[in-house]
């Protein structure tokens, strides 16, 4: 019966942390508003957490490290941006992150200055860019190799951002499948225009 409540005082903390995070962000979230969010004592939150960076470390490190795992992976499949993305597998990803992750996804990308993730969107979209150039650099329709590199992190910010935009505008699960499928439908529409 103790390790119950443990539990469930450690997953309320966890959760009222995520609120707190979500709508202040990492630099105007305290200890103090997460203890106050989820009715416990300031000192019970640190029975469960070194400090607030331990705590924002819980919440967004799974969300990033799954999307990272999951990009060096296409990476190394060396598949067309259009197979790779397309694929059961990695739009299950985007669908579960949307309708799991969610919050985590917004704090990760857009709340999460002053911690070791502040970067994280940009080394996202650079592991993104890696995998498009790696495919589409000797396909495009007469680039002869001659096409910037920038337009490569264009490409792959574009279809990120879009994907960031969904979580952050997120409504319910039958809106983030139709607006994936329909992100994923444009894109790749635009890619495949490209190769020859």
């Amino acid at each position: 019966m103790v390790q119950i409540l443990k539990e469930e005082v450690a997953d309320k903390i966890y959760r009222s942390a995520i609120d707190e995070f979500y709508a202040k962000g990492f630099k105007s979230t305290t200890i103090k508003g997460i203890a106050n969010s989820a009715s416990v004592s300031v000192g019970l939150v640190y029975t469960y957490y070194k400090n607030k960076e331990d705590l924002f470390e819980t919440i967004v490190t799974p969300t990033y490290s799954l999307i990272k795992t999951t990009l060096t992976e296409i990476n190394n499949s060396g598949n067309l941006p259009s197979e790779s993305f397309i694929l059961k597998k990695e739009m299950q990803l985007i669908i579960d992150l949307l309708k799991h992750r969610r919050k985590q996804l917004v704090i990760l990308l857009d709340k999460s200055d002053g911690t070791r993730y502040e970067n994280a969107k940009e080394e996202i979209i650079n592991l993104a860019k890696v995998h498009i150039q790696k495919n589409l650099s000797k396909k495009i329709k007469g680039s002869q190799g001659t096409i910037d590199e920038e337009f490569y992190h264009i490409l792959a910010n574009n279809f990120f951002e879009g994907l960031f935009e969904i979580a952050r505008h997120y409504k319910n699960e039958k809106w983030a499948d139709n607006m994936v499928e329909l992100l994923a439908k444009q894109y790749f529409y635009g890619i495949n225009a490209l190769i020859e």
